[in-house]
């Protein structure tokens, strides 16, 4: 299999999965309860758009995660064509919470610890904290800690605490985040994964979810 192969098949299975994922619930739904619907319309939603509500909310969780899933696994699959290396989990030097930490694509030749995010959106306190010991674990096992976030959060509090993670991986490392997030991935490793889900997108339908 060719390379640009590669990337076109591990495409091509997320959107399988995440299709069958959908038509599944899809069934599965038009068994549920619908007595919650009475709240829908209290609120002021039409009868005939409470069932495309219910829908939307479960098919929304789905494309998300699998979103996050196919890019994750772009940005991977192209470090290891690129520069092979693994996952590895290090044990956590500087607290007792967690005791270990993963890094999600370790390459050997340039001692990087990638951490790669299709976009972190959490608001937890704590994020900060972990994140830290993190990188400062890395960095005590003698290696470079790399971040690469393709999205930012749209959330102010999201935002908030991501470029406080960002600021502590670009002081004890690298931080790459939107366009510098796709700019780094391709330079790193000579693919150009913006080029590639472009193209994949130009050439499917718009999804209607039930459809």
């Amino acid at each position: 299999m060719g390379e640009a192969a590669v990337f076109h098949a591990l495409i091509e299975k997320q959107r399988t999965e995440l299709l069958r994922r959908i038509e599944a619930r899809r069934l599965e739904m038009e068994e549920d309860d619908t007595g919650h619907y009475l709240l829908f319309e209290a609120l002021g939603i039409r009868q005939d758009e409470c069932s495309e509500i219910d829908l939307f909310q479960n098919v929304g969780r789905f494309v998300y995660r699998r979103a996050g899933t196919l890019l994750e696994s772009l940005a991977v699959t192209a470090m290891q064509l690129a520069k092979g290396g693994e996952p590895i989990v290090v044990p956590n030097n500087i607290s007792q919470n967690p005791r270990t930490f993963r890094i999600d694509w370790y390459v050997d030749e340039d001692n990087k610890a990638h951490e790669i995010k299709w976009r972190d959106a959490t608001t937890d306190g704590d994020h900060i904290r972990k994140e830290r010991d993190k990188v400062l674990s890395i960095v005590k096992h003698g290696m470079i800690p790399v971040r690469v976030m393709f999205y930012y959060p749209q959330r102010t509090q999201a935002q908030a605490i991501q470029q406080r993670v960002l600021a502590f991986f670009s002081q004890h490392g690298e931080a790459y985040v939107e366009d510098g997030a796709w700019a780094y991935i391709k330079e790193y490793t000579g693919y150009d994964l913006l080029s590639i889900v472009r193209e994949e997108a130009e050439n499917q339908q718009t999804l209607t979810p039930g459809a």
